[in-house]
């Protein structure tokens, strides 16, 4: 009787959109074209290699769970659908470009549907180790959970090349090149004006919206023409949740963090904790700021403490890292310095509007854009200034012992009034600048952005 031979399945796997993806740089800025359902297989698999995996492993996940996190629950049609996908995955190439060769590459080496099952069996092809394991340097990591529930192709391959590039603040491509990386045909969207709309709109709205990140973008003419795109880039974190909105456990920390705090992190650390700042957003500002930064920013807090400047110093603390308020205010005394130096020999007011006026005669367009920027902050500091003048006029009217409900009405209305000036201003400066409105899902708060919404029709209605 002839022996059979039973092979164990691998075990199955759980899909947690806390895990963490770590790529290397070279497979950020690589070309390849999948579909949107491909890309979210891909990094659902990515998501599932840890920092210590010897080898790129098989992975056996449910159908079912695939269809939860990415999917359409309506109906057995995307079962099909998934099963197609997974079939047709072997056949998907990834190019490489490193050192003068081009390299074609399958993404996966095993892709298998049990369609009685409801299970399905993949695995990375193996040349592709080197882009996922033993990464020492020029890698970018970010949660699966920023970019599985995208639903443009576009905005979640925008999202890796403004992550690799979170540190820096700012990244500037061509035009060219950023449709390169997109994988984009020659004969598609060849109008910039389909290409803003279609492509860099759409990500600007789901990137700001659903990922840590949030970014504005400046276009570079050469003449009349579009030809790079600057994109300014913050980070926003603690916006991830959960489907069910409680936060989850991160499998494995992202690699920056998995290193042993050296003595100066652990002295920062320390700092930090007694400021009153939680251990998981300590974590988020020594993996983020350098260690100077850090230093001279708790110095600058604790000095504003002893002045009675500051009433909160751990929320405090963590805004001063952000913007750096030690370099800024040091940049501020030197500028005041040279200000009264020359004071004697020309009238301040004079001087205050000559050199503002020069400065934007003089400036293009890009340098304006970075001036409204550096002026006015990000959608979030934006968005913290309006919901201060609603919570001051409110303060003020309940500062007194019985306020009436006409008080009360007047304080909300008169609230409302300053937000609403503040818009109209931001739309003007603007556009005066060349930059596109605020759109209204721009806004977290529900309240500002019914707010913004009946500002945008009221001006709109005006105008006609």
């Amino acid at each position: 009787m002839k022996k059979t031979t039973v092979v164990q399945p691998y075990d199955l796997e759980s899909i947690n959109i806390k895990n963490w993806v770590t790529k290397s740089n070279i497979l950020i800025e690589s070309t390849y074209k999948l579909s949107l359902q491909e890309q979210r297989i891909l990094l659902i698999m990515a998501s599932k290699v840890q920092p210590n995996d010897e080898t790129l492993k098989t992975y056996r996940f449910r159908a079912k769970d695939f269809i939860e996190i990415v999917g359409n629950k309506k109906g057995t049609g995307f079962y099909s659908y998934l099963k197609e996908i997974v079939n047709g995955l072997q056949t998907k190439i990834l190019t490489i470009k490193e050192k003068g060769r081009q390299r074609n590459y399958n993404w996966v080496i095993t892709s298998i549907y049990e369609e009685n099952e409801g299970y399905i069996t993949l695995q990375f092809h193996p040349s592709l180790k080197y882009l996922f394991l033993e990464l020492k340097e020029k890698f970018t990591s970010y949660q699966l959970e920023n970019v599985v529930r995208l639903n443009s192709v576009y905005s979640i391959r925008i999202y890796e090349l403004l992550k690799q590039y979170e540190r820096l603040r700012k990244r500037e491509l061509t035009l060219e090149e950023l449709r390169h990386f997109l994988a984009i045909e020659p004969t598609k969207y060849k109008q910039y004006g389909h290409f803003k709309s279609k492509v860099l709109a759409v990500a600007q709205k789901e990137i700001n919206n659903k990922t840590d990140i949030h970014f504005e973008f400046v276009e570079i003419k050469t003449g009349r023409k579009v030809t790079s795109i600057e994109f300014i880039i913050t980070s926003s974190p603690g916006v991830n949740v959960s489907s069910t909105g409680k936060e989850k456990e991160p499998e494995l920390n992202p690699p920056s963090l998995n290193f042993k705090k050296n003595e100066k992190e652990s002295s920062l650390d320390h700092d930090l904790v007694s400021l009153g700042v939680k251990p998981e957003k300590i974590e988020w500002i020594l993996s983020e700021f350098s260690q100077e930064q850090v230093e001279r920013n708790i110095r600058y807090t604790r000095e504003r403490l002893i002045t009675g400047g500051i009433t909160h110093p751990n929320s405090y603390v963590v805004k001063a890292i952000q913007k750096d308020y030690a370099e800024v205010s040091k940049e501020s005394k030197l500028i005041k310095q040279k200000k009264i130096s020359r004071k004697e020999l020309v009238p301040d007011f004079i001087t205050k509007t000559e050199n503002k006026e020069k400065a934007l005669d003089n400036s293009t367009l890009k340098e304006k854009q970075e001036l409204f920027f550096k002026e006015n902050g990000t959608q979030v500091e934006f968005e913290e200034r309006l919901l201060q003048f609603q919570e001051l006029r409110k303060m003020l009217v309940l500062s007194s012992d019985e306020p009436d409900k006409e008080d009360v009405k007047k304080a909300e209305e008169a609230a409302l009034q300053e937000v609403i000036r503040n818009m109209k201003e931001d739309l003007k400066k603007r556009e005066e600048v060349g930059l596109e409105p605020r759109l209204a899902n721009d806004f977290k708060d529900k309240e500002l952005k019914m707010i913004y919404k009946m500002f945008l029709q009221n001006k709109n209605l005006s105008e006609v």
